[in-house]
């Protein structure tokens, strides 16, 4: 036998952890992560510019402008349990490749609709009832796209899809950055709308050659109002008895509800109106935290998956909250005009690009503990679930902080978010349930 040969048999011998098979060796799995690189790099595009022309479109009202960016996010969470439980019932492969042919759809005729000079008040009320359609269309897509990868890959394969997916996701934010502040500046925003159009349809068409079964031959489900709700019930009582999962979950929402409208609310208006910069200094520092991203995706893509990962996500969470005051401790120097605007610039890429690598700490070694604990046949809802319950209130933390801008100012809103991820932390190091992950 080889020596690679002797130390694999050692390896297995001795119950330590195997590396993993590429998972790009594996055709299903190529055809839904190209598929989703294509629309998501169209999405981020499409969210970038969307955030500063809803901008234009209000005057400069963050409070109106806020409540936009938050509809499609409460629209998704009133029927993502729904979705997610629904989904459970079909074949996920399908859910995803026909949703994305629906936001194909909608999007192209939006953006054909901008080009025929309507009023404001009249593209803010489409906007609107886009994001209306795309929440609910979202509850179906993301828990299946989100529970298929335990389908393809093998258990030892999840980091590596995990470390990836999050450094694929901080690439488009990196290029959707940059391409959405060119485009929008030159560019009509309906032609960003035919753009992102275009690349669902292509997602879709990817999609459509997986040749993964999520149900056995010849399983049918039954859908209806009433065993919907009891396999909702049977998803919120699973993860209630997932308490370190659950504790965890509980921490992430406390941070995306102080930190995300920062980035949805605060940035955006920053540069827009607070100092007038153009969209690709924007850019950059949306592209600074995903920087960080994935650096820390490659390093950890390429590691060996261990057992337990709350030792790097306490890491994380000190080190993001470290980063984040000096960010914030840098808005207000430069509003108080004592930072000039490079050094801004330069104090805040920076700290964004430390706080995008300590971010993978929490966010891919969770997403690792999720998909090897949960039950592939309660994938869809028991993820929707998590999602509710770390997400669920983002829509009204991003409304209330356009309001926050509008009456306490952009500080305020920086060192509140501070304080809150200094506080989350401490409450995740003195939890006793997230110590056992």
């Amino acid at each position: 036998m080889t020596d690679d040969m002797n130390q694999d048999i050692e390896s297995i011998d001795n119950n330590q952890p195997v590396k993993a098979e590429s998972i790009f060796k594996n055709r299903d799995y190529r055809l839904l992560f190209f598929g989703q690189m294509v629309s998501n790099l169209g999405t981020h595009i499409y969210n970038f510019a969307i955030s500063l022309y809803i901008l234009v479109l209000t005057d400069g009202n963050a409070t109106l402008a806020g409540i936009y960016m938050a509809t499609g996010g409460m629209i998704y969470f009133g029927f993502a349990l729904f979705g997610g439980a629904i989904v459970d019932r079909l074949e996920k492969v399908r859910v995803v490749y026909t949703t994305d042919f629906i936001n194909g759809i909608l999007i192209l005729i939006t953006g054909s609709l901008l080009f025929f000079g309507l009023s404001n008040t009249t593209i803010i009320v489409i906007l609107f009832v886009v994001t209306i359609i795309m929440g609910v269309n979202g509850a179906l897509f993301n828990p299946a796209a989100s529970s298929l990868p335990p389908h393809i890959l093998q258990e030892n394969q999840l980091q590596q899809h995990s470390s990836i997916s999050q450094g694929m996701f901080a690439i488009y934010g990196i290029i959707g950055a940059m391409l959405g502040g060119v485009l929008y500046s030159f560019v009509p925003i309906g032609v960003i709308f035919i753009f992102n159009g275009l690349t669902f349809f292509f997602s879709g068409v990817s999609e459509t050659f997986i040749k993964t079964k999520t149900l056995e031959e010849g399983e049918v489900h039954d859908i209806t109002f009433k065993q919907t709700l009891v396999d909702i019930k049977e998803g919120l009582q699973y993860v209630f008895t997932l308490k370190p999962i659950l504790w965890l979950v509980i921490i992430a929402s406390m941070l995306n509800f102080f930190t995300v409208p920062v980035v949805v609310n605060g940035l955006p208006y920053l540069f827009e109106i607070e100092i007038e910069k153009e969209a690709y200094f924007l850019a950059i520092l949306n592209s600074s935290f995903t920087i960080g991203i994935v650096i820390v995706s490659v390093v950890l893509a390429v590691s060996i998956q261990r057992e337990r990962v709350s030792p790097l996500i306490y890491r994380g969470l000190v080190g993001m909250a470290s980063m984040f005051l000096f960010t914030a401790a840098a808005l207000h120097f430069l509003l108080d005009g004592t930072l000039s605007f490079t050094w801004y610039m330069v104090i805040s890429a920076i700290s964004l690009i430390v706080m995008g690598f300590f971010n993978g700490f929490i966010n891919i070694p969770f997403n690792v503990a999720i998909m090897k604990t949960i039950k592939k046949q309660m994938l869809g809802r028991v993820v929707t679930t998590i999602g509710i319950i770390s997400n669920g209130l983002t829509p009204i933390a991003i409304a209330l902080g356009g309001v926050a801008i509008d009456f306490l100012g952009l500080r305020v809103l920086f060192y509140v978010a501070a304080i809150a991820m200094w506080a989350t932390a401490i409450l995740a190091l003195r939890n006793k349930y997230v110590r056992e992950l």
